[in-house]
């Protein structure tokens, strides 16, 4: 990998890359979107309208379940993982709990754009605050980790209502990847002034890292089935609460509030992926340097940019459809029922686009690309950003769809 001082090679990959995605970018340039139509967000549209509308939210709905359950299968299996490290801990159980641990974050990240529901906090429509508890990011301490491995709360049978950033699959990240014997702790931490934390020995945290690790896995795996049957048909069947809007729904009184609940939450690829994931770590947000590494979401593991990739495709497969190859039902079907055929080409062209941007960024470690190759991320940054333009502006617009509040008045 190249460095500042060597950039030819640098150079070179930065504008191929900068040409690759204008490159599918451009196949909307010519196309103008006006068509604005008039009852696309009311509750009273066309045939047309009104059976895309209930047919994007049976299809989100079953997005939601098949997301889960993916995620589900894959938590099942990073429980097992994670408790035979502990029980056997050596280099082959170790590298087989880390790559459960990569599967399951694959599947996860792919659901993060689908809070809604159950999956998103109690203040939203039927919020349950379960994704939190399965990943709180940007909610996270490393120290709150650290101080839980030395007084050893992990242990005590009320620890699954513990703070999410003390639970969850950031806590297994670093679990399972961070090596180190430091503690982020400050001086004024107990585990710290009192010296708890130096007075392990490399084998006993080690081997509270494993117990630790365990008890999280199996959390997770729980809520993983918390989730999975909160949308089940044959369970709690919050699919049907999604579907059967309007009159009488104590959850979404209309089917435009039942709409809104599903385009708040693909707005994650705008506030966390665009904003968080990509700009502070860039400098382009709240980072009074150059770079801003420690601001990557993946901080142990090193797999910042797979779960960039991994939130695409969940933004996909709801402005798209999920099916095979993004088939099915999505945010553009309705604009086409809503005569906005060229927008929803432009969506599907720049989705497409914003993929073969994350995939152009060298190597699978974000950190490595901000250190030597930063025009790459930056390219990258871009592609995204064209992606979340067509979302916060002519999407909501056409569809009469609320902005969310963490969004108005963001002019970037």
């Amino acid at each position: 990998m190249n460095t500042e001082s060597s950039r030819p090679l640098s150079v070179l990959r930065a504008r191929a890359i900068a040409l690759a995605v204008p490159a599918l970018l451009s196949l909307s340039a010519c196309k103008s979107d006006k068509v604005t139509p008039q009852d696309a967000g009311t509750d009273n549209p066309n045939d047309a309208v009104a059976a895309t509308r209930a047919a994007l939210l049976e299809s989100s709905g079953a997005c939601v379940l098949q997301t889960a359950r993916e995620f589900q299968t894959a938590a099942t299996a990073l429980e097992g993982a994670v408790a035979a490290h502990a029980a056997t801990p050596d280099a082959t159980t170790r590298d087989a709990a880390r790559e459960a641990y990569h599967q399951a974050m694959d599947a996860w990240q792919v659901a993060e754009v689908m809070q809604f529901g159950p999956a998103a906090p109690r203040s939203l429509p039927g919020g349950a605050e379960i994704r939190d508890n399965i990943y709180s990011w940007p909610l996270v301490s490393r120290c709150a980790l650290e101080e839980q491995i030395v007084n050893r709360s992990y242990e005590s049978e009320s620890f699954d209502s513990s703070l999410v950033s003390r639970r969850g699959l950031y806590a297994l990240e670093y679990l399972l990847f961070f090596e180190g014997n430091d503690t982020a702790c400050p001086g004024t931490s107990v585990i710290v002034s009192q010296g708890t934390w130096a007075a392990l020995s490399t084998d006993e945290r080690a081997a509270r890292k494993r117990a630790y690790a365990a008890v999280v896995a199996a959390d997770v795996r729980r809520r993983a089935d918390a989730l999975v049957n909160a949308w089940a048909p044959d369970q709690e069947n919050f699919g049907r609460t999604l579907t059967t809007a309007g009159s009488g729904n104590a959850v979404y009184p209309s089917t435009q509030a039942a709409l809104n609940s599903v385009s708040d939450a693909i707005f994650y690829f705008e506030r966390e992926v665009k904003d968080l994931k990509v700009a502070r770590p860039l400098a382009l947000r709240d980072c009074a340097t150059s770079t801003c590494p420690e601001h990557l979401e993946s901080q142990f593991a090193a797999r910042s940019k797979a779960n960039i990739r991994a939130n695409l495709v969940g933004y996909r497969r709801i402005t798209e459809g999920c099916g095979e190859n993004f088939s099915g039902t999505g945010f553009d079907d309705l604009l086409e029922a809503s005569g906005a055929d060229a927008l929803a080409a432009k969506l599907r062209e720049r989705n497409a686009a914003a993929a073969a941007g994350i995939d152009a960024v060298p190597g699978e470690d974000l950190a490595t690309v901000l250190a030597q190759d930063k025009a790459a991320m930056r390219t990258m940054y871009d592609a995204i950003k064209s992606v979340t333009d067509v979302l916060k502006t002519e999407l909501v617009t056409v569809l009469d769809l609320e902005l969310p509040q963490s969004v108005e008045g963001d002019n970037d």
